[in-house]
């Protein structure tokens, strides 16, 4: 079903504890990767296990770029276990804002990867995704993703003291969402409960408060470099350059002060 996300399979031999890094390059841009984050980011099928030696077939998203390298073992009861002919895949954690997902692609996400009659997956503890086996791979059937992403993004403090090029992130993630809770009211109309479709409207007007508060704070940012700076700051720093010049005429000696006006005259 996701077929169109992928590269082409590439065919890896695992023959001892060896660890995955995946990692979003800085070329890539977050708006890309936001459109993205849906869908699964990388597939792992398990082609042939022989004792500590493995052949996994992997297929990822394009943005993604992979690294291979062996490591120790790692002692883990949450370690997902695959047979020959299973498949697993990495998602990103429901309710997670898609830009916290980004910024730990961007630092680099590790998975530990190691056989042993079978091939075990093991994500560290802090990751902010999740590895799905493909038989219970539910995502279809759970909360509606536009309803988790909703409350999601409700819930994040954003920071408005952010660069303006952030802040746009910020509100093109926060319209993806209001475009998909409303996709969703229109597909599903006539469908859903009338409580259920309440909260969903209620949602959306609060999503509509937060894209306007975060609009007005992005056009400030564009505005004023700095918002703690006062937009008529100038006009203080001319008055004090005036105080100063008007301190060196009466302070400087008389011929010092005719030759500068000379100067000056010479020059318009």
């Amino acid at each position: 079903m996701h077929h169109h996300v992928y590269t082409q399979p590439c065919v890896i031999e695992i023959t001892q504890p060896t660890v995955l890094t995946l990692r979003l390059p800085d070329s890539v841009s977050d708006l890309l990767v936001l459109s993205s984050m849906g869908n699964p980011l990388v597939e792992f099928a398990v082609s042939q296990v022989n004792h500590t030696q493995a052949t996994l077939i992997i297929r990822f998203q394009p943005f993604l770029t992979s690294i291979f390298e062996h490591s120790q073992p790692l002692v883990d009861t949450r370690k997902q276990q695959r047979c020959i002919g299973q498949a697993i895949k990495l998602y990103p954690s429901m309710g997670i804002a898609p830009r916290v997902c980004i910024e730990q692609l961007r630092k680099g996400l590790t998975i530990n990867i190691h056989a042993d009659e079978n091939v075990y997956f093991n994500l560290p503890a802090d990751a902010r995704f999740e590895l799905v086996t493909l038989e219970n791979d539910l995502r279809l059937l759970s909360e509606p993703q536009a309803l988790v992403m909703a409350k999601a993004i409700l819930g994040r403090k954003f920071d408005y003291d952010e660069p303006s090029n952030m802040l746009a992130v910020h509100i093109s993630e926060l319209e993806q969402v209001r475009r998909d809770l409303r996709d969703y009211l229109s597909g599903e109309s006539g469908k859903i409960h009338p409580g259920v479709s309440t909260e969903l409207l209620k949602l959306d007007h609060l999503l509509q408060n937060k894209h306007q508060w975060l609009l007005h704070t992005y056009h400030q940012s564009l505005e004023r470099p700095n918002l703690g700076r006062p937009s008529n700051e100038h006009l203080y720093n001319i008055e004090q350059l005036q105080r100063k010049l008007d301190c060196f005429e009466l302070l400087a000696p008389k011929d010092l002060s005719d030759m500068v006006n000379q100067l000056c005259d010479d020059d318009f």
